[in-house]
């Protein structure tokens, strides 16, 4: 669940980002390219570390087991 509602976040996130480069083509196209780009790829390496770290926490083994 915590994937999903990551990457749903992200594509909202990238289509805001998509808006403002395209408000920003219209002064110069190259930059307003590289500055969604860059964004994206912030957001996927974001995105990517909480659903590992996530994983991680959920795949640790427990310490608290009673052995009889």
């Amino acid at each position: 669940m915590r994937s999903v509602w990551i990457c749903t976040r992200n594509d909202a996130i990238g289509n805001l980002a998509v808006l403002v480069a395209a408000a920003g083509v219209l002064g110069s196209a190259p930059l307003a390219r590289l500055y969604r780009g860059r964004h994206h790829v912030g957001l996927a390496l974001v995105g990517a570390f909480q659903v590992a770290r996530a994983a991680l926490q959920n795949w640790r083994p427990k310490t608290d087991v009673i052995r009889a």
